[in-house]
């Protein structure tokens, strides 16, 4: 076998593997989604999936990751270049990522509502923290303005991020992304900027 026909072979088995995952959370729930479940719906042996993933969180983060690959990229909300303010729409990346989740909303749903990884939602929440606060070091906002340390800030909105986004998933029908971005921004955003510094 030639090197690509490997790494062909690698990349339709990791993604059969990925589909698996999203039709049985979609269906059951994280939480009760097996091993055995997953390699008989993709059809591979045990050994396989363990080739490629070590856990189903492993593969878990993967398929999630993809989604949420935006977020990595995101200015802060007063970035100078093209900064955010009440009543402007809400920025493309943030209603281009509630799309693809809204796209996605039965396996999301499964992942971060009831049923769903508990450990996920404790590492998502540090993570947009982290990347928020972050943001705000790099937005140099002078710390002897903020009312509030940047850190507890950034973990308020993250916590409230999502939460937010877990609530939505869950309504039936959902309102659309370019509203509920413009709801939690307004909501949110105002409060943070000023006690970090930065009134809007």
């Amino acid at each position: 076998m030639s090197g690509n026909d490997g790494d062909l072979r690698v990349r339709r088995t990791r993604r059969m593997l990925r589909a698996a995952l999203a039709d049985l959370v979609a269906e059951r729930g994280y939480e009760a989604v097996s091993i055995t479940a997953l390699t008989e719906r993709a059809l591979v042996n045990r050994t396989t999936f363990y080739a490629h993933y070590r856990s189903k969180y492993d593969l878990l983060v993967e398929v999630v990751g993809e989604t949420f690959r935006p977020v990595r990229e995101f200015p802060l909300l007063q970035d100078a270049a093209d900064p955010w303010r009440p009543g402007k729409a809400p920025p493309a990346w943030l209603i281009a990522f509630l799309t693809d989740l809204d796209r996605e909303a039965p396996f999301y749903r499964g992942v971060l509502g009831e049923g769903g990884s508990e450990r996920l939602r404790t590492d998502l929440r540090i993570y947009f923290a982290g990347l928020l606060e972050q943001r705000i070091g790099r937005a140099a906002v002078p710390q002897d303005g903020a009312r509030v340390p940047p850190r507890v800030v950034a973990m308020i909105l993250a916590a409230a991020a999502l939460g937010s986004l877990t609530w939505w998933l869950e309504q039936d029908p959902r309102d659309p992304p370019e509203l509920v971005a413009t709801w939690y921004l307004e909501t949110v955003a105002p409060g943070a900027l000023r006690v970090i510094g930065s009134d809007p």
